[in-house]
């Protein structure tokens, strides 16, 4: 008996080892996943930019930057093949096409592929940008915005501009939002909206299913809302000119003042 209880335990050490050993390698390979950075400016001087991430894990950040350029910064991210990066700039159409990808990254249990940029662009900018599955983050500009995402979530803060949003799968966050219109939509997923300043019409839709929240400032406003569920903690007027619409399939609406 006390032989098979040595025996278990000896094969159970094994295996403790083998475990340990195993994750320890893992964590050596996440810690040493390789990383790339570049930067690169363009000479800018439109009104307008369109920036695509049309393929592949790419995260995008816009912010404000410098008069008369685009500030390009790139981070990429691997476990196996480094990724293959396509950048092409059409100075005619001010567009941006970006595009990632790895053999076998599309795949569940695929290599880590992943860029990550970060673009400056002058503060009152227009902007039209996508994404496919990476996230799509906006900030302190003053230009409208026009957003885009297969499924990635969208963020927005500290806006001035007008904005229209689409995620197929994704969130819509906007903090200290400032301008007067904002049309967002979602396949699915939440969607949440503050304003600083009183908008003149917001538009919030969920198609499927997920919370909406709005929060704006003190003041009447023409309300109207198509939930499952629904609290309305700000003062409604009809003849007000400010309007809000908020419709989710199956959710829950919540306008609030703060």
């Amino acid at each position: 008996m006390r032989a098979a209880w040595l025996t278990a335990g000896a094969v159970a050490t094994v295996i403790a080892l083998l475990m340990s050993t195993s994750l320890l390698w893992r964590g050596f390979a996440r810690a040493r996943t390789p990383v790339d950075t570049e930067l690169r400016s363009i000479p800018f001087t439109k009104d307008k930019v369109e920036i695509a991430a049309a393929s592949g894990q790419v995260d995008l950040v816009i912010l404000p930057g410098q008069a008369g350029e685009l500030l390009i910064n790139r981070t990429l991210r691997w476990s196996r093949d480094r990724p293959d990066v396509t950048e092409d700039w059409d100075a005619t159409a001010s567009t941006l096409r970006l595009e990632v990808s790895c053999p076998g990254a599309d795949q569940p249990d695929g290599p880590i592929c992943q860029a990550e940029y970060m673009i400056t662009v002058p503060p009152e900018t227009d902007i039209v940008a996508s994404t496919t599955r990476g996230e799509l983050d906006v900030a302190a500009t003053f230009g409208s915005l026009r957003l885009t995402s297969v499924s990635g979530d969208l963020r927005l803060h500290d806006v001035a501009g007008s904005v229209w949003a689409r995620t197929g799968t994704g969130r819509i966050e906007g903090e200290r939002l400032d301008g007067d219109v904002a049309d967002v939509e979602a396949g699915s997923g939440r969607v949440h909206l503050s304003f600083s300043g009183p908008p003149t019409s917001v538009r919030a839709v969920v198609r499927t299913r997920g919370n909406i929240t709005i929060g704006v400032p003190t003041g009447a406003y023409n309300v109207a809302v198509d939930a499952t569920n629904s609290t309305i903690g700000i003062k409604r007027d009809k003849e007000s000119p400010r309007k809000i619409i908020a419709t989710t399939a199956e959710g829950t609406v919540s306008l609030f003042h703060h």
